[in-house]
């Protein structure tokens, strides 16, 4: 079995989602243009806003597909949840 099989969907989304989020911003021919307006402002400077906001809504998407996948991953390998340490400690303790 390859290391690559072993690589879970959630992993993989990610990694699509942001490369998403890096690739569309630097296709520059897609949005150098002035036209349409949005509240006065060409559309040069709205689409890169909008690419923020989309950014960071792309980043907390993989945040939470990936915390989800090593929780479960941990769990599998006994070693408890990483967001409380305290019970990782008490069982790490009860095993000495």
């Amino acid at each position: 079995m390859s290391r690559l099989s072993a690589v879970r969907p959630a992993y993989w989304i990610s990694g699509i989602l942001l490369a998403i989020a890096v690739v569309a911003p630097l296709l520059v021919s897609t949005y150098a243009k002035d036209k349409p307006r949005l509240w006065g402002f060409p559309f040069f400077y709205w689409y890169q806003f909008l690419w923020v906001i989309l950014s960071a809504i792309l980043v907390s998407i993989c945040y939470r597909l990936v915390s989800v996948e090593e929780r479960k991953r941990r769990a599998a390998q006994g070693l408890g949840d990483p967001e409380r340490p305290e019970a990782a400690g008490t069982a790490k303790e009860a095993g000495e």
